[in-house]
């Protein structure tokens, strides 16, 4: 079985900057999309580390959603100014060989295809959607993740899916909240049970991150910096209130963005993603992994 490379929950966390952890995380640094992998301890959520599910990414489950619109490229323009469109993602490595997904992302919301999931978020609701079946492709299931949201201004630059503002995400089990501003993204989930983690069959744990019971999590800017991203560019810190000496860094700078964290997992060290103005996003996960994104 593929494992979603590092990369893709990084990446997200780079675009939405919204930390909320992973699976058997420590001290957390991901968001509304997570860095980790289910043995990992961090991710965009922030987990109480930096971690996330696993997730295969080959030939992808029933194609694009058709939920959000105006999905093709944008209009010809450069990437640092509009990521709009639709993106193929590659990751290699020795151990996994090269593994595929697809995100479509427009003001609209965004559409991530894997080979066996698909997570919508229509912008117009909002609301979400996700779809899953098993390694075979067999059994599928649809959960529908209710989402609230009262804007605040924060300028995302090139990212067009508006992201500030208080949010409340809700499915059957699990209600994450999280706020979002220019300089500080605090979150917090939890789970009806005693569940260590977000992460049931009514959640995407194979695509977000799944934080940790109860613990909140910030994400806090420290400098700003001159970056595509808008308001979001400049120096960051994510944290859990674990008590964990565990962190992660996030740099976002022009068109790169970079990670450095300190943790017990696979997700210790660094990751360095560069956008090019041709559309072509590139970069080294802390495991060595080479990952690239083409808009089409």
């Amino acid at each position: 079985m593929h494992r979603i490379p590092s990369f893709f929950r990084t990446t997200m966390l780079v675009l939405w900057v919204a930390g909320c952890g992973g699976r058997s995380a420590d001290a957390g640094a991901g968001g509304a999309l997570g860095t980790g992998g289910v043995t990992g301890s961090i991710g965009t959520g922030t987990g109480s580390g930096t971690g996330g599910s696993n997730v295969k990414l080959d030939t992808g489950l029933g194609g694009s959603s058709g939920a959000v619109p105006d999905t093709g490229t944008a209009g010809g323009s450069g990437c640092d100014k509009d990521l709009s469109g639709t993106w193929d993602l590659f990751a290699s490595s020795l151990g996994t060989g090269i593994v595929r997904g697809t995100l479509v992302v427009s003001k609209d919301g965004f559409s991530l295809t894997t080979s066996s999931s698909q997570l919508t978020y229509d912008a117009q609701g909002p609301s979400a959607t996700w779809k899953h079946s098993d390694y075979y492709n067999e059994f599928p299931t649809t959960r529908l993740i209710s989402v609230q949201n009262t804007p605040a201004a924060a300028n995302t630059g090139s990212f067009p899916v508006v992201i500030g503002g208080h949010w409340v995400l809700q499915s059957n089990r699990e209600t994450c909240t999280l706020d979002v501003a220019a300089d500080k993204v605090t979150g917090n989930c939890t789970v009806n049970g005693s569940d260590y983690d977000v992460g049931g069959d009514d959640w995407p744990w194979d695509v977000l991150p799944s934080p940790e019971n109860g613990l909140h999590y910030t994400v806090l800017r420290t400098d700003a910096l001159a970056s595509q991203f808008g308001d979001f560019g400049g120096n960051w810190t994510a944290r859990s209130d674990s008590g964990s000496p565990q962190n992660c860094k996030i740099k976002l700078e022009s068109n790169t963005a970079t990670t450095s964290c300190n943790a017990n997992n696979n997700f210790n060290g660094d990751l360095h993603l560069t956008i090019g103005t041709d559309c072509v996003a590139s970069g080294v996960t802390p495991s060595g992994s080479e990952v690239s994104a083409r808009r089409r």
